[in-house]
C-alpha cells in the first residue's frame, strides 16, 4: 500500500476550486456576477486579501472579469470558442485566450516590424540560435519545446530595442504557456511552426519589415486556427 504526500491548501486555492465548481454545475453562468467582496470573504471566512488572491488568479486564466466600479462577473465565451456546457471551464479558459492571440496579433507584428528596422548582427545570431534550437533532430520533452519557442519570441522582441515590448512579450507567453505545450503535441505542427519561425527570422535578417509583418502576422493566425480546432 502507497501513501501519497498530503500537500496543504492554502484559502485561496481553495475559493478558486468552489468557484470553479459552481461554474462547472451551471450554478454561476457566463455574464454573471460574483457577490461583492464584502459579502463573499464573510460567507466564506477568509481575509479579503486572501479573496483578491483567488480573483487574480481566475482573472489571469480568463475565467472573471473585473468592472472598475461594477464588480466582478463569469466572463463571456466569445463566438468561435466553445460553447460547451459540459465543459464550460474549458470554452471560458479557450474564450481568453483567443484575446490573448488577438492582442499578440497586434502588438507582436508590430515589434517584428522594428526589429526588422532596428536589430543588430548581435540580434540576429541570438534569434538565430533560437531558430536552431527548435530544429534540433533529437526529440524535445514539451516544455524544452515551449523553451526554444520562448527564447525565439523573446530574442525578436530583445532585437527591437524596446524594453517595454520584451516585458509584454515575457507576460503574453506566460499566459499562454500550457495552450503552446499542447499545440506542439499536434502531428506536423513543429515542422509547421518551424516554417513561420524562419520566415520571421529570415525578413528581419533582410531588414525587411514588410516581409516580417507579413510572416509573423502569418504565423500568428495560423497558431489561432490551430488553438480553435484544440
Amino acid at each position: 500500500m502507497e501513501f501519497k504526500e498530503i500537500t496543504p491548501v492554502r484559502l485561496y486555492e481553495s475559493v478558486i476550486e468552489q468557484i470553479m465548481d459552481l461554474i462547472k454545475n451551471n450554478e454561476l453562468k457566463p455574464g454573471d456576477k460574483l457577490p461583492p467582496e464584502r459579502e463573499m470573504a464573510e460567507k466564506l471566512s477568509i481575509s479579503r486579501n486572501s479573496l483578491r488572491e483567488a480573483f487574480r488568479v481566475l482573472e489571469s486564466r480568463g475565467l472573471i472579469k473585473s468592472k472598475p466600479g461594477g464588480g466582478r462577473f463569469i466572463r463571456e465565451i466569445r463566438e468561435n470558442g466553445h460553447n460547451n456546457t459540459e465543459n464550460i471551464i474549458l470554452s471560458l479558459e479557450k474564450s481568453s485566450i483567443l484575446e490573448l492571440l488577438e492582442a499578440r496579433e497586434i502588438f507582436e507584428v508590430k515589434i517584428a516590424e522594428i526589429a526588422a528596422q532596428r536589430a543588430a548582427l548581435e540580434d540576429i545570431e541570438i534569434i538565430e540560435e533560437a531558430l536552431n534550437k527548435m530544429n534540433q533532430k533529437e526529440e524535445l520533452k514539451d516544455d524544452k519545446k515551449t523553451e526554444s519557442d520562448t527564447e525565439f519570441h523573446l530574442a525578436i522582441a530583445g532585437a527591437s530595442h524596446n524594453f517595454v515590448f520584451v516585458n509584454i512579450m515575457k507576460l503574453h507567453l506566460d499566459l499562454l504557456k500550457e495552450t503552446r505545450e499542447k499545440t506542439w503535441q499536434i502531428p506536423g505542427r513543429r515542422e509547421k511552426q518551424y516554417q513561420e519561425h524562419r520566415a520571421i527570422f529570415r525578413a528581419i535578417k533582410e531588414h525587411n519589415s514588410k516581409k516580417a509583418v507579413e510572416a509573423m502576422l502569418k504565423h500568428l493566425m495560423s497558431i489561432r486556427k490551430v488553438v480553435v480546432e484544440i
